[in-house]
């Protein structure tokens, strides 16, 4: 009898054995995933910081476009006002010159010239 519970306690053993193989093997397998579940969160986060540097740099290139921008609209500007100026300038000598050439009358007459 006492062989007998040599042998149940020996196959609970076993048993138990079993379970803890199969409990670590399952516990590996979780290890290796969060290990490169950990390796693609370092390589995300390079790609990021890749991606971030990227942005910058267009961003540092779009304040340069929008400057350059801003500067030629400006002289494009200035440019304008100064031929609004001159344009009004000399619409206001045409406005004047009729005037002074109201005042002295223009003989448009035929005359004859002398042959001899």
């Amino acid at each position: 009898m006492s062989q007998l519970y040599v042998l149940a306690f020996e196959g609970f053993l076993a048993l138990l054995l079993i379970i803890a193989i199969a409990y670590c093997i399952r516990l590996d397998g979780r290890l290796k995933a969060l290990r490169s579940g950990n390796s693609r969160m370092l390589e995300a986060a390079k790609e990021l910081q890749s991606s971030v540097i990227h942005a910058e740099n267009a961003v540092t290139a779009m304040r340069r476009s929008a400057d350059a921008a801003g500067r030629e609209l400006q002289a494009k500007i200035d440019e304008a006002r100064a031929m609004t100026a001159a344009a009004q300038a000399a619409s206001q000598y045409l406005r004047e010159e009729p005037q002074r050439d109201a005042v002295r009358p223009v003989d448009f007459s035929l005359r004859r010239r002398s042959v001899l």
